[in-house]
């Protein structure tokens, strides 16, 4: 591959995954706290949403969020390894039983009503099922760091990657002689077909390997089954699934 694209030999045995900054969060050491901020902060983004999603509330949110944050910080998560599953399952799980602890706090705070007046909505009835809400909103994060990745590598190398798959986002059914003519106007340079399809081609294959390395990272053995079945059941495997089978081949990943 070619320079350009910048491929390391990297194989999914030698991505760093979760579980030893989980454990440095609460192994009592001078880094502890790092760790434990670096962990928070980025899975926020997933909870929040979920959490948006089921309360329809920023303030409920937020309140849940602390809740979550507290018990975290004070060592609840201690005792979780992968052993006993995916840390997005154990995250999951946590989450929903605090959103359903903030629902009986809301009926306990309801007035006082007189014993003929019809029972209060049930605001649980209502949240989107778990698997089904958790997995959009990890999903959503998951994309959303792909193309963080690709911005923050544009501006720090000039590869021009984010500025072209956004595009091809934006406008699917585009040629690559129509992209070229809308970059030409847009970077104020002559761009070419061929020098979209090449962008394009390297771009794809830069949010694959960003995807791959965050789906990685929460698994307990990150080997290319494990990471296929978990794209599978996130509705990502689109996205990458020429480069699962090119880690499968010894091929490495793209950096």
């Amino acid at each position: 591959m070619s320079d350009e694209s910048s491929t390391a030999g990297r194989h999914l045995s030698q991505i760093e995954t979760l579980w030893p900054v989980l454990n440095a969060a609460n192994d009592g050491s001078d880094g502890a706290r790092a760790a434990q901020s670096a962990v928070l902060s980025r899975y926020r983004p997933a909870v929040y949403r979920y959490l948006r999603a089921c309360l329809g509330d920023a303030d409920a949110a937020e309140d849940v969020w602390q809740d979550f944050s507290v018990r975290f910080l004070r060592g609840d998560f201690k005792n979780a390894n992968p052993e006993k599953g995916r840390f997005r399952d154990l995250l999951k799980t946590a989450i929903y039983h605090l959103i359903l602890d903030q629902h009986k706090k809301r009926k306990r705070r309801l007035p006082n009503v007189s014993p003929d007046a019809p029972e209060p909505a049930d605001d649980a009835s209502s949240m989107p099922e778990p698997d089904a809400g958790f997995a959009k909103a990890w999903r959503d994060e998951l994309l959303n760091r792909c193309w963080e990745a690709l911005a923050a590598d544009e501006r720090k190398s000039g590869r021009p990657m984010h500025t072209v798959l956004r595009l091809r986002a934006t406008q699917p059914d585009a040629r690559s002689h129509e992209m070229a003519e809308a970059l030409t106007k847009q970077m104020g340079k002559p761009i070419s077909a061929d020098w979209v399809r090449k962008w394009l081609h390297l771009a794809r294959e830069k949010f694959a390997a960003v995807l791959l390395r965050e789906v990685a990272a929460t698994l307990k053995d990150p080997d290319p089954d494990a990471v296929e079945e978990e794209l599978i059941e996130l509705e990502l495997h689109a996205y990458c699934k020429e480069a699962v089978e090119r880690w499968r081949q010894g091929k490495g990943v793209a950096e």
